[in-house]
């Protein structure tokens, strides 16, 4: 059996692989003796801030322990909660911290809230990557959190200085707006379906959750540039079948350039400066474009928790807040209501669009153009 004090923070500190994360006011330390978990959390992690390892919120200590499976802790007892994709944790609580074993992925994991800092022993190279991103972005997320922060289903972009926040709830056509309005208009990526959004006394805010994008086939067919990310076996398909094929295609953060056009860069916040909620019919011809009245808006931003609700098929986007939890529900909930204020006085338009890109697109940029003649 691996001696413990060899996978404890001391000696996983002193390995010499660690960073600390950035976003915002928020900071995460990740200590490991694993290159490739380091690795990971730099190739995911697209939008923090990455410095030299030092003083954080938060620490995590992640290291490969091939026995950890024969742990006392290493059990399926406690209370179990879906970390997804498919993925299981079962907890067991003291007074300040928990022990949580995730059998699939054979980790156990000791999070100690009073002290901010998390202990992860992973069996296998193959968990310890994945486990490294995701650890940081949960600990980095419970500080937004607390800190007035909501999540929002969404998708943004900026161009010639404005942000441009896509909103809806799944299947609506956020990411095909995004990558139609980057290939036609220009302008930086910011995140593909989740922002985090700070309003204060006098701003708006909005921080990438990073992750790697998905697009539907029928969107990357429909632009050239992204054509060639089509899985072979599904490009004989008909247009038809193309948009309404299930699966989708991930693109990993260090492919985003490709998703630029005219010098675009990668963004790690913006600023919203106008909203959209696609409506995307791939059999519709032409596009129509109407304001939304600033007190639906505010009220469907609070009735669909800025869209990660949908009130009509459930969840829209999942919230896994398991090892770092966020506010009381209280606090989240007067924190929601004073984003929905603040993004509310923004203009907000439905578009109602077809499978023509180039279309789309002229509608953003009209929008745009309208913004900066008034």
């Amino acid at each position: 059996m691996t001696d413990p004090a060899a996978t404890g923070p001391a000696a996983v500190a002193s390995s010499g692989y660690a960073a600390t994360f950035r976003c915002g006011n928020a900071a995460v330390t990740l200590h490991t003796d694993s290159a490739y978990a380091l690795a990971e959390a730099r190739r995911i992690l697209y939008a923090y801030d990455e410095q030299p390892a030092g003083p954080a919120t938060w620490h995590i200590y992640l290291t490969l322990d091939p026995d950890v499976a024969s742990s006392a802790n290493a059990t399926t007892d406690g209370r179990r909660f879906d970390i997804g994709p498919q993925t299981y944790a079962y907890e067991r609580a003291a007074e300040s911290s928990s022990v949580f074993w995730v059998p699939d992925r054979s980790t156990l994991l000791h999070a100690d809230q009073e002290a901010r800092k998390v202990v992860v022993r992973c069996a296998t190279t193959e968990a310890i990557g994945p486990w490294a991103p995701r650890l940081v972005r949960q600990a980095m997320t419970g500080q937004l959190l607390a800190e007035g922060m909501i999540y929002a289903h969404a998708a943004a972009f900026t161009v010639r200085e404005r942000g441009i926040l896509i909103a809806g709830h799944r299947g609506r056509g956020k990411t095909t707006t995004l990558l139609t309005g980057l290939h036609h208009l220009g302008g930086d990526y910011v995140t593909n379906d989740r922002l985090m959004l700070h309003a204060s006394d006098t701003r708006l805010h909005g921080y990438p959750w990073p992750m790697p994008l998905r697009a539907g086939i029928g969107t990357l067919a429909a632009l050239p540039h992204l054509r060639h990310r089509l899985p072979a076996g599904h490009r004989p398909l008909t247009t038809e079948q193309k948009w309404v094929f299930p699966d989708k295609v991930v693109i990993e953060p260090d492919d985003f350039s490709g998703l630029l056009h005219h010098g675009g860069t990668v963004a790690s916040q913006m600023t919203p400066s106008v909203m959209i909620w696609p409506r995307l019919d791939p059999s519709r011809t032409g596009v129509s474009v109407e304001r939304v009245d600033p007190d639906e808006v505010h009220q469907t931003l609070l009735d669909t928790r800025m869209f990660m609700h949908d009130p009509a098929r459930g969840t829209s986007a999942h919230i896994n807040q398991w090892l770092v939890p966020g506010p009381a529900d209280e606090v989240t909930d007067a924190h929601l209501r004073r984003t929905a204020a603040a993004l509310a006085t923004r203009p907000c338009y439905r578009i109602h669009a077809g499978a023509d890109p180039a279309a789309l697109a002229a509608a953003v940029g009209a929008l745009l153009d309208a913004g900066e003649s008034r």
